[in-house]
């Protein structure tokens, strides 16, 4: 792939890395993409730190504002505070309906690509990973949990706190731990 002269200007300035993503990027792509991402980080900080109409910033409000930044979030979600999403790739983040995000919590969607890293490597140059993020419905995400990228947390599955989820956990589950293990099955309602 030819990389365009804007991408190959930007990456010396340090700004931009990605050639997959942005290799081909336009001076006006650029600046829309700069535009979107001033966006979303105005959001997302609104959504991360409360600094702004703390009395207003309620869970929903910050379901509302994930969804212009771009996650698909269904109703009835609740987003606690100081929750880090990756909102450069928040088109890869789906919550489903009914879902709990506790407070501190990180959703990640890219990570470096080190299949291939060795000694003597330049980590910056790595490429990265990007994988989608999947909250099913009723789940509960623990506080200070960090989701990685790929995973997908059951329906009603619940996530204990400070755990890092680096693989799917079933439905109607717990898991908890680094990394987080299934540490025990939730019972029907019939069941003792």
């Amino acid at each position: 792939m030819k990389l365009s002269y804007t991408f190959i200007f930007f990456r010396k300035l340090g700004i931009i890395s990605n050639e997959e993503k942005y290799g081909q990027i336009s001076p006006l792509g650029i600046l829309k993409h700069t535009f979107v991402m001033v966006f979303k980080c105005m959001a997302f900080k609104y959504c991360y730190s409360s600094m702004l109409l703390g009395s207003l910033n309620f869970k929903k409000i910050r379901a509302a504002l994930w969804r212009k930044i771009g996650c698909k979030v269904g109703k009835g979600v609740l987003i606690g505070h100081s929750v880090s999403l990756d909102y450069g790739n928040a088109e890869l983040i789906k919550i489903d309906d009914y879902a709990i995000i506790t407070n501190c919590c990180i959703l990640l969607c890219h990570r470096r690509d080190m299949s291939h890293y060795r000694k003597g490597d330049d980590a910056y140059q790595l490429p990265y990973i990007y994988k989608p993020i999947h909250l099913c419905k009723g789940c509960q995400i623990g506080m200070g949990s960090i989701i990685m990228p790929g995973v997908t947390i059951g329906e009603g599955a619940i996530v204990g706190a400070r755990s890092v989820v680096t693989k799917d956990v079933p439905a109607w589950t717990i898991a908890a731990g680094s990394p987080a293990k299934v540490i025990k099955e939730i019972p029907k309602r019939d069941e003792n």
